[in-house]
């Protein structure tokens, strides 16, 4: 119970950080219609799939037709806890400016539900969201993939594996304190959001392979399997001359999500001339919570980032 209890503290300390990224922290202008007042441009709580956690918001920008951008952003939260509904304002101000922008929730990972099905739920959900766009006219052609924690490590997954799969192009990347190497051993046996069995029981879900504590310490069992798949989900090792542009943010005290990860990250983008850049949170832990500028500076950056390689 502690495990899931630090979980729910964590991802609730970064949800008010992350919710207004993209208008720089700020209400927007307009307000935001009531789900149960849609409009023909906005889609609150839209099924993409047959599960209760299959769904999305999206708003899209009034009076605009042909190719038109998607900003996407994936919750945080573990991968077991958190949903969509913090980005409402943060949608709607981002349709003001001219983009389609889009937040789902995903199942959570489980004994059957592994991470190869949470990126299927990021497939569907692009895939309907480029339904209903097209509907209005637009043609999704582009996506800037963006959350935080294990939203982050989803959007860089999804954009760096899934890129020539996807039904809406991946175009860049925008991570928050993401996991990029799930096999680095810190993020299991030093990570303050649970002890080293609670750490292997969530990494068993998440690969869909199954060890003990006993099977981790000697190296037993099915551990060369369950490493091989961490790192099959892990984005650094998907990293390549054709990968899109990045920017990673990362607390250098980070006690969940270790700094080496983000500069592991780092470095195979520099190594393979990847357009992208690195913002340190030198006081920060997970929650970014620490340096003004820092924050600042990735506000900044997730606008460019979407002016340049979304039109």
């Amino acid at each position: 119970m502690a495990f899931f209890q630090k979980i729910i503290a964590f991802f609730m300390s970064i949800i008010a950080f992350f919710a207004g990224l993209f208008s720089g922290g700020k209400k927007p202008e307009q307000p935001t219609p009531e789900p149960s007042n849609p409009t023909a441009y906005t889609y609150y709580d839209y099924a993409y799939g047959n599960e209760a956690r299959q769904r999305f918001d999206l708003v899209l920008p009034e009076n605009k037709s042909g190719q038109t951008g998607l900003v996407l952003y994936i919750h945080g939260g573990a991968w077991i806890q958190g949903n969509k509904d913090g980005y409402r304002d943060t949608l709607t101000y981002a349709a003001s400016l001219g983009y389609a922008a889009g937040a789902i929730n995903y199942r959570y990972l489980s004994d059957t539900v592994h991470m190869d099905g949470l990126m299927a739920d990021v497939a569907a959900a692009l895939g309907k969201m480029k339904e209903l766009a097209a509907g209005q006219g637009m043609q999704l052609n582009k996506v800037l993939l963006t959350g935080s924690s294990a939203g982050a490590h989803m959007s860089l997954l999804y954009a760096y594996r899934y890129a020539d799969t996807s039904p809406v192009r991946p175009a860049a990347v925008v991570s928050f304190c993401g996991p990029t190497d799930l096999s680095d051993p810190a993020f299991v046996e030093q990570n303050e959001l649970g002890d080293i069995g609670g750490m292997i029981g969530l990494m068993n879900q998440l690969c869909g392979v199954t060890i003990s504590i006993d099977d981790y310490r000697n190296h037993t069992g099915q551990y060369d399997r369950w490493m091989e798949a961490l790192r099959a989900y892990s984005p650094l090792n998907f990293v390549n001359a054709q990968t899109v542009p990045t920017v990673l943010g990362h607390g250098r005290k980070d006690t969940i999500v270790p700094f080496s990860n983000a500069e592991a990250l780092n470095a195979a983008l520099e190594t393979n001339g990847v357009t992208h850049v690195f913002v340190e949170f030198p006081n920060s832990g997970h929650g970014l919570d620490k340096d003004a500028d820092a924050t600042s500076r990735m506000y900044t950056l997730l606008s460019q980032y979407a002016q340049t390689y979304l039109g």
